[in-house]
Formats: C-alpha cells, sequence, structure tokens
C-alpha cells in the first residue's frame, strides 16, 4: 500500500477509537487494533434484490455478531473499553475517550504483569524479620507524617539499620494513604538516611503509571543520590507535564541524549532555558554534561564549583554519574547522608571515597565487611611494597600476622590513627572481625574494652562473650569499660551488677563521666538487668527520671505493648533525631532499648546500648 493510503487508514483507526464508537450501524473499516479491543456489532446484511428461485430459510442471526477476524475476542479480558463504548451510547463522548486512552495506556503493563500496591517492598519479612503487618493498624496519615519528619540521619547506626529493614520489607500498606504516596515517604526516608541502593530499588516497585507527585519526588532523589540520572527515564515525559518545576524538561533532555536524540535533547534544553524558572548556572550545566555524554552528544560542557556554595542532590547526582571531582569544601557543609552517597557512587575515584566509606559505615549503610573489601581493593591497586604502614597493611597484618601480639599491636594501630569520635568508631567496625580472631587473655587486658567495642560494633555478641573470665579479672578504668560493655551487650548477663559501679562509671575516663553513668543505667534498666528494687534509687541517683511521660514516651510504649515491630522502630527512630550521641536523652534510651526488647528486638536494643557507651 502507498504511504499515502496506509497514513489515511492509520488515522481513520484512531479517530474511530477517540470519537467514542457511536457509529454500530455504519459499515467500519478494519481495526488496526489487537483482537478484542471494542470490537463493534456487525450491521444485517442487506435483502436480496430479487427473490431467489429456490428460498431458503435462513437461520436466525446471532445476539452478538463478531467482527470477521476477531472470533477470539469473547475469551479475551476487559480491557476496559468497554466502558468506553457504554458512556459513548449515553452521550458522554468526552469521558469515554478518556476511558479508551487509559485503557490503551494499561496496555504498556499487560495486567499479568502488573504490581499490587497493598504491600510494597523488595524483601520478605522471613528476611528481615519484620513481619508484614508491623505497623498493626496504624493510619496511614500518621505513618507518612512520622516519615516525612524525621530528621534523618539519626544518632545510632543500629538503629538506622534496623528502619532500613522496616522501610525495605515488603510490608502492607496502611489505610488511609495513597500507595504511592506511601512508598515515596519510604523512599525520600531512605535518601536522607543515606541509603540511596535501598531508595533506588524501593522506588522501582510501583508501575509507572500509578506514580502521583510526591513519588515522582521520590523518584527523582533516588536517582540522584544513587547518581543514576537514566533511573528518571520511565516516567520523565508524564512527570513534565503534571510538574511546574524545571526539573523535568531537563529530566527529558538528559534521556533524549542518553538515547542518542541530540536533536530532540538539544530542542529540550533550549525549552527549559526559556521557562519561567528557568534552571540556570551549574544545575543547567550539569544537565548539559549528562546531555553530551549521550552517544551522539556534543556537548562537552566545562564545569567549575567556584562561586558554588551548597551541595544539593540535583548536583551530587549529576557531577557523580559524569565522574566529576566534587571539592570536599561542599561535602563538609552538606548532609551526612551525602558522604553515604558518595561511598556508593561507582564513577568516583577510589581513593575520594576512603573517608566518605567510614562515614557511611558510621551511619550503618556499609559492613564492617563493606570496609574491610574497599580497602583490600585499594591495597590490591596500590604498591605493595610501600603498604605495610597504610591502613590496609596493617589491616592485614591485623589477620594474617603469625604472631597474636603483632596482630594487636596493628590493631591498635588502627585505632590510634583516627581522630574524632566519627572516625574512632568507625576504626572499631573496620576490625570487629579482625578482634573476634584475638584469644581471650589477661596479657591483653588493656585492649580488652576495645576488642570488646569492636566487636559489638559489628554485633559479634558471642565473640565478645567469650572475654568474660578476663574481664572478671580486670580493675581500674579499662576494666570498668570492658565489664560496662559485657553487661549491656552479650546474650546472657554473666558479669555482676554493682549499682556503686553503675554510678561511678566512666569517671577518669573519656567524655562526660555523668552521661556515660546515665546511659548504662538506662540501658540495663531497659533490658531488664537490674533488680527492680534497684531501679528508683539509682534514676533518683543519677537524675535519669524513667517515670516521666510525654507524646513520644506514650507512643512507643503503646507500640511496644500492642507487638507492633515495625512501628516501634519508626518511633525509635524518631527519638534519636541527631547525629550527635551527647545529644541523646537518656530517659529515650531507656524507652527506646525497653520497647525494642519487647517487640524481639532484644539483640538490636543491646547492640544499641554497647554503641551508646562505645560512642561516649
Amino acid at each position: 500500500m502507498p504511504r499515502t493510503k496506509a497514513a489515511i487508514g492509520l488515522l481513520a483507526g484512531v479517530a474511530i477509537l477517540a470519537v467514542a464508537i457511536p457509529a454500530f450501524g455504519q459499515q467500519s473499516p478494519q481495526s488496526i487494533l489487537p483482537p478484542g479491543f471494542g470490537t463493534p456489532a456487525k450491521a444485517p446484511p442487506p435483502p436480496p434484490a430479487a427473490p431467489a428461485p429456490a428460498p431458503v430459510v435462513a437461520p436466525p442471526p446471532p445476539s452478538a455478531p463478531a467482527e470477521p477476524g476477531n472470533a477470539a475476542a469473547a475469551s479475551l479480558p476487559d480491557n476496559g473499553l468497554d466502558e468506553a463504548a457504554n458512556a459513548a451510547i449515553e452521550g458522554d463522548a468526552s469521558n469515554a475517550a478518556a476511558q479508551a486512552a487509559a485503557a490503551l495506556r494499561k496496555q504498556d503493563i499487560p495486567e499479568f504483569a502488573r504490581r499490587s500496591t497493598e504491600h510494597v517492598g523488595f524483601l520478605r519479612p522471613e528476611v528481615t524479620g519484620v513481619p508484614a503487618d508491623g505497623f498493626g493498624n496504624t493510619a496511614g496519615r500518621y505513618l507518612t507524617t512520622l516519615m516525612a519528619r524525621l530528621d534523618a540521619p539519626v544518632a545510632s547506626r543500629w538503629v538506622s539499620m534496623l528502619l532500613r529493614r522496616v522501610l525495605t520489607t515488603d510490608i502492607q500498606t496502611p489505610g488511609g494513604v495513597d500507595p504511592s504516596d506511601w512508598v515515596a515517604e519510604r523512599v525520600l526516608l531512605l535518601t536522607r538516611m543515606g541509603e540511596a541502593d535501598a531508595a533506588r530499588l524501593l522506588v522501582q516497585r510501583v508501575d509507572p503509571d500509578k506514580a502521583t507527585p510526591r513519588l515522582y519526588e521520590a523518584i527523582l532523589e533516588a536517582a540522584m543520590a544513587s547518581a543514576d540520572p537514566a533511573a528518571l527515564c520511565p516516567v520523565a515525559d508524564v512527570a513534565d507535564t503534571k510538574s511546574k518545576t524545571p526539573t523535568w524538561p531537563l529530566a527529558r533532555a538528559m534521556c533524549a541524549g542518553l538515547s542518542g536524540e541530540a536533536g530532540t535533547a538539544s530542542a529540550l534544553v533550549d525549552r527549559a532555558r526559556s521557562l519561567p524558572h528557568a534552571a540556570q548556572g551549574i544545575d543547567l550545566l550539569l544537565a548539559e554534561r549528562i546531555v553530551g555524554a549521550g552517544p551522539n552528544g556534543k556537548r562537552a560542557t566545562d564545569i567549575q564549583w567556584s562561586g558554588v556554595n551548597e551541595l544539593t542532590s540535583w548536583r551530587f547526582g549529576l557531577a557523580s554519574a559524569a565522574g566529576l571531582a566534587i571539592p570536599d569544601t561542599l561535602f563538609d557543609n552538606g548532609n551526612l547522608a551525602m558522604q553515604a552517597w558518595r561511598a556508593r557512587a561507582p564513577m568516583l575515584p577510589a581513593q575520594s571515597r576512603l573517608g566518605a566509606e567510614k562515614i557511611a559505615a558510621t551511619l550503618g549503610v556499609m559492613s564492617s565487611a563493606d570496609l574491610v573489601d574497599f580497602l583490600s581493593a585499594q591495597a590490591e591497586a596500590g604498591d605493595p611494597y610501600a603498604m605495610d604502614q597504610t591502613p590496609a597493611g596493617r589491616l592485614r597484618s591485623a589477620y594474617v600476622a603469625q604472631d597474636e601480639s603483632d596482630r594487636v599491636a596493628a590493631l591498635r594501630a588502627l585505632w590510634a590513627d583516627p581522630e574524632g569520635e566519627r572516625d574512632q568508631y568507625a576504626s572499631r567496625i573496620l576490625t570487629a572481625r579482625a578482634s573476634a580472631r584475638i584469644t581471650p587473655s589477661s596479657d591483653y587486658g588493656a585492649d580488652a574494652s576495645a576488642l570488646l567495642a569492636s566487636m559489638l560494633s559489628a554485633g559479634l555478641d558471642t565473640q565478645a562473650a567469650r572475654w568474660t573470665g578476663v574481664v572478671r579479672s580486670l580493675s581500674g578504668t579499662s576494666g570498668d569499660e570492658a565489664w560496662a560493655l559485657l553487661a549491656v551487650g552479650a546474650p546472657r548477663l554473666q558479669v555482676e551488677i554493682d549499682s556503686d559501679r553503675i554510678a561511678k562509671f566512666g569517671d577518669g575516663g573519656r567524655g562526660s563521666a555523668r552521661l556515660r553513668a546515665q546511659f548504662l543505667f538506662a540501658s540495663l534498666a531497659g533490658l531488664g538487668r537490674i533488680a527492680p528494687r534497684d531501679v528508683d534509687r539509682l534514676g533518683q541517683r543519677l537524675d535519669v527520671p524513667l517515670g516521666v511521660q510525654n507524646e513520644w514516651t506514650r507512643a512507643i510504649d503503646a507500640a511496644a505493648a500492642k507487638r507492633e515491630p515495625a512501628l516501634t522502630a519508626l518511633l525509635a527512630a524518631v527519638g534519636m533525631q541527631t547525629t550527635d550521641w551527647t545529644q541523646v536523652s537518656p530517659v529515650f534510651l531507656y524507652h527506646i532499648i525497653a520497647g525494642l526488647r519487647a517487640v524481639g528486638y532484644e539483640p538490636e536494643a543491646r547492640m544499641i546500648a554497647a554503641e551508646a557507651l562505645s560512642r561516649t
């Protein structure tokens, strides 16, 4: 068929669909749609011009004759176009056209492949230990408000890791909230926690045609946090029509550039420049840099950071995707979560990510094994003859030195290098498994507290408990530190609990002795390891009024009493909205530990208690 005739036929078919299908009494052209898409009834044949010589009695016509070639239409699932036809018959042509268009859009994702929003997550409850009904009957608006207002990252590495498990679990969608908005708040909270990879995986669990404005925002943040602008492409066109921000026109331009459509990308960039609130400066230049990275790109934009005083998610994501070095001063002035994003950015040089890896570990984003793997990869790429005095060389000695005293010496060197509390705790996380390989001995009594803190930072509580006999024989400040860590961190209480020792804990040590004694008391009380008769007396002595109530304490206590572990974990994070452990309330710490223990997270509660002592 010539092109002209083909185009006419295509337009005729589209017109028949869009005009709401009222012409059932007319002869229609052959449909260009698949079988079953709104098959019209066939008009009865015209009567013969003259009677036949031998008339034959015709069978009765079928009640719903099908169009030739569409005999299988009756067996196809309803696709929504029947409603459009009925509306057209009733005279509501505009509504019919809208329903027909919506039905066609649904064909982008076949019905069998569409995902339910009744429960959303990419990890099963059996894997995370978070039940599918972990939020109970809590209203969705209450939960989304908590998540939207939660200032992350939080103080505790272990609270953050527990909250990540809750947010990524395939958990039931609560009532009273749009499912897409529910997922969006979870994704946005994950990005603020530094969990870029988890956020990207979670946002992909919702079909694009179910997106809401809030989910578009979450998609954007997850894509930028994971330095993956191509993740915007499935929704960029639709989001551009529903959002007034200059972000989505640039997203469409980047997607066109990455697809090799340089002309379209250039036109979209020009359009983005003409918008009332157009992106300017480095935001526009970074987008053009991504456009130029496509196979047919011709824009090699030069990026200069001079004059840039703030690092936004847009700037981080596009610069990292392009492999551009971002000044450390911008990271220093930015949110800690961006350091965790930086640690995961694959396009950035490994050497520039070492500090970010350590920060990410203290936030709970990176594990002890991740840190070891990262340093090992750096060692393989470096000079093997100059490695001994590097962190990677010392870590190797901590694992493989033949003499155990040499392994302990290597650990001491790793612990001595860092400056500041966060670096110090990161060194504990790094050496956790190497510390667990040291044989308990009084020869290393002076190192017992550091070894225990290191093991408990990675949850190696069984290995830490092997030091009970050594710790019982220790005295002085080092002995008190080791005793306190075992008192809160061991799976079973194996050391004697002494009220005077609790009240005097921290004297002569680092930090605020009063705060550390309060943390120890609150932790032991929350774990139920202090005799009830001593709780009130010690609380008064240390000025920790455990009986004081406010809206938050009542909420977390109620969640624990109703056995709602997901809500309890979320409220635990709400109670730790700071990155500085010295700003955590001992009373809040008590309710967090007691609540988590009540809902079955006793191991996590013990690790939070040990972290409180290790980081103050």
